[in-house]
């Protein structure tokens, strides 16, 4: 009985794990890449792995994002083209309206090798 239990259990782990990978494809498919995170020193970073484009956010303050605005900014990037200026007015338009207010020092993006 522990041998057909342990089997079961096998082949639903491969079958959840399965299915798990399948949903972080469409997933990662339908935000179109950016994925963003805090670091260190109030700076966020946001890694695009489908154009390539990082984007670096140095926010002025004590202050980290939280995760609703975390996704927020993906979301925002995600629908933005792969510009200098584009993806600068995206990521302010983003923190216009937040409260507590979200100061943002600096954005570095980078699109091949030149980074603004």
């Amino acid at each position: 009985m522990k041998t057909n239990t342990r089997v079961a259990s096998v082949a639903l782990m491969l079958g959840l794990f399965g299915s798990a990978l399948v949903g972080g494809a469409s997933m990662a498919q339908a935000t179109g890449g950016y994925s963003c995170s805090n670091g260190l020193a109030n700076v966020v970073t946001c890694n695009n792995t489908v154009a390539g484009v990082p984007v670096k956010l140095n926010i002025t303050g004590n202050r980290a994002l939280n995760g609703n605005e975390i996704g927020i900014l993906q979301n925002n990037l995600n629908k933005t083209t792969v510009n200098f200026a584009v993806i600068k007015d995206s990521v302010f338009n983003t923190y216009s309206s937040f409260s507590p207010t979200v100061i943002i020092k600096k954005i570095n993006i980078c699109i091949a090798s030149t980074c603004k």
